[in-house]
């Protein structure tokens, strides 16, 4: 009775060790797909063309990231557009050009693994945030910038890492978030779920140790965080037929109660006026008046 014990406790153990690596293998594999290299086919350049831009480099850990600096001769304020996942610097055509004729300059980047940027791959939610906070670091040292109020607009993974950015200490004035999710450990598991259903359950311990292991402590960043320590304007867009980013569960709109900055407001859209995940399809210009005119008031 006890070697049959013994030998029940082997095949035990042998078979959660066998379980662990295989899960670890597909968490892997599901990773590097997710998260490959993502090329641009030169669409979207064509709907800014007739907009100089200067191009800038910076590094964001070991990789140089592609820039982009637009209205070189805007003074009223930089505008830090903080791109979504499978984006490229220049697809928020509209905001963009909304931005520069309305006498902002602009400052556009493929984040790591994106077109021109370096990097093997984009390799995960998280690398956003480190991104980001490259680009602005690179403009706080940069004499050109100097003088002119910092702002950021982002874009589903872009408004995430527009607000979780402010977990740290950049010069900042306002932040427009449009579809951002509140933390990636939620939205990894909102977006996993619906494609593999409860199979992401079996994954999830490896998913997680990915991430710590990938980005350490800001695997950890909540954008509701970032809103409540920056203590400056924060707008959030939603739509309430986002099926990307859901208006009820990992969105930060649905987090908004635990937003405690007095600064916060929010556009919710609802009915006709909702249109989705896709912000940069959005055809009417009502929703820009609206940033812009946030913006404006938000400089110092």
């Amino acid at each position: 009775m006890k070697k049959l014990k013994i030998v029940i406790n082997i095949a035990i153990f042998v078979f959660i060790c066998f379980t662990f690596t295989g899960c670890t293998v597909i968490a892997l594999e599901v990773y590097s797909n997710v998260f490959d290299r993502f090329d641009n086919a030169g669409s979207f350049d064509a709907w800014i063309v007739d907009y100089p831009r200067e191009e800038v480099w910076f590094y964001s850990g070991k990789n140089r990231l592609q820039g982009f600096i637009y209205g070189e001769n805007n003074s009223k304020g930089l505008v830090v557009v903080s791109p979504g996942i499978y984006s490229y610097a220049d697809e928020y055509n509209r905001m963009i050009i909304s931005l520069i004729e309305s006498g902002w300059r602009v400052f556009s980047y493929n984040m790591t693994g994106v077109d021109n940027s370096e990097g093997y791959s984009m390799r995960g939610l998280s690398q956003a945030v480190i991104d980001l906070d490259a680009a602005l670091s690179y403009i706080d040292i940069e004499s050109a910038f100097n003088d002119l109020p910092v702002m950021l607009v982002g874009f589903s993974l872009g408004g995430y890492a527009a607000c979780a950015v402010l977990n740290y200490n950049h010069r900042v004035t306002a932040v427009v978030s449009f579809a951002g999710f509140n933390s990636t450990l939620d939205a990894t598991r909102e977006q996993a779920v619906a494609e593999i259903g409860g199979l992401y359950y079996l994954l999830s311990p490896q998913v997680q140790m990915l991430e710590r292991q990938t980005f350490g402590d800001v695997a950890k960043l909540t954008a509701v965080d970032g809103i409540n320590k920056a203590n400056i304007p924060v707008m959030i867009v939603q739509c309430s037929d986002d099926e990307i980013i859901s208006s009820n569960t990992i969105s930060i709109y649905a987090h908004r109660e635990s937003i405690t900055n007095p600064l916060f407001e929010y556009v919710f859209l609802d009915g006709e006026d909702a249109f989705g995940h896709y912000f940069k399809n959005y055809p009417n210009n009502r929703l820009y008046v609206q940033v812009l005119e946030f913006l404006e008031r938000s400089r110092p």
